[in-house]
């Protein structure tokens, strides 16, 4: 089983023969070198989950004197972090790789986004799970681009695996995220909304900016069309919605963040092997859509027109 986000209508590669030249990884300011050995990539692997322990472990002792109570979120989040390393230690064993490789430095896939400066008064557990959630949204596209220019197909395959641990790591993340929103603020009577409808919402709300920003244009139209697509062959699935604001209302970035969510959740639960591809499919074409918002320029327009 194979991550895709279809290197045809993306510019996020996932296949190394479907890459081009000019491509370019979303929230990343460079683009990674080659890995050209299992060995050099499990060592990359390693070193990617070292750093986050050690910076999740070091935002511990930061908040340990002005809020204890965060302590043990970080506590947790370096926890996870700890398993995934065991997973990639254990993978090292399975593959019976000779020598420990040299891993590549991947500038900015991890990043603490300040947290390790600011006043712990400023810091809560949500924005500690959503710096997580982001950390782990980098380092997916950061295997999906590392398989999409593979010297060969093993080592194409053993990064799109990489890529789907951590698709998995950010559907839990994503999880405690909620909850760490939830706990903090009254939830409203939720109401079952067709998925599909809010698909079509956000086709809507990415067909409005491709006349607002030029320089994005075709490929805000290619993510409009991908929802299309998605809304059709989701029929008549519905989620439980507990957001007081009007559906139509919300933006693009946030419309993409309640689908991935949603995906992501149906992915990890599904018992379908073809149901589950498609859900890590349709996640994976949120996450890249969700990073062009994040890197877009032009303003997101009002959607006051707009009913659910």
């Amino acid at each position: 089983m194979l991550i895709k986000l279809e290197p045809d209508r993306s510019d996020i590669p996932t296949h190394r023969n479907g890459a081009r030249a000019e491509d370019k990884m979303a929230n990343l300011k460079n683009e990674p070198a080659s890995i050209n050995s299992i060995a050099e990539l499990l060592a990359t692997a390693k070193a990617m989950e070292l750093e986050a322990i050690e910076s999740y472990e070091a935002l511990a002792r930061h908040m340990r004197n002005r809020k204890p109570e965060l302590v043990s979120v970080f506590q947790r989040l370096a926890t996870e972090e700890r398993e995934h390393l065991a997973s990639v230690e254990a993978w090292r064993g399975q593959a019976e790789v000779a020598s420990e490789g040299i891993p590549l430095m991947s500038e900015e896939v991890f990043d603490e986004e300040g947290m390790d400066l600011a006043d712990p008064e400023l810091v809560s557990a949500y924005r500690a799970f959503s710096v997580a959630v982001r950390n782990e949204e980098r380092a997916f596209l950061f295997w999906i681009y590392i398989s999409a220019h593979a010297p060969t197909g093993e080592i194409a395959q053993a990064a799109e695996r990489m890529a789907r641990e951590e698709l998995g790591h950010m559907s839990t993340l994503r999880r405690e995220r909620r909850l760490a929103f939830h706990a903090d603020r009254k939830i409203g009577a939720s109401r079952a909304i067709s998925i599909a409808r809010i698909e079509q919402l956000l086709e809507i709300s990415l067909q409005r900016l491709v006349g607002h920003d030029h320089s994005s244009a075709e490929k805000l139209a290619v993510l409009a069309q991908q929802a299309r697509e998605r809304a059709v062959k989701l029929g008549d699935r519905t989620l439980d919605f507990d957001r007081p604001a009007n559906l139509a209302s919300m933006s693009a970035t946030a419309l993409t963040e309640v689908l991935l969510d949603f995906h992501l959740v149906a992915a990890e639960r599904s018992s379908d092997e073809q149901d589950r591809i498609r859900a890590q499919l349709f996640a994976g074409q949120l996450v890249a859509t969700l990073l062009a918002l994040r890197d877009g320029t032009a303003p997101e327009p009002e959607s006051s027109d707009r009913r659910a």
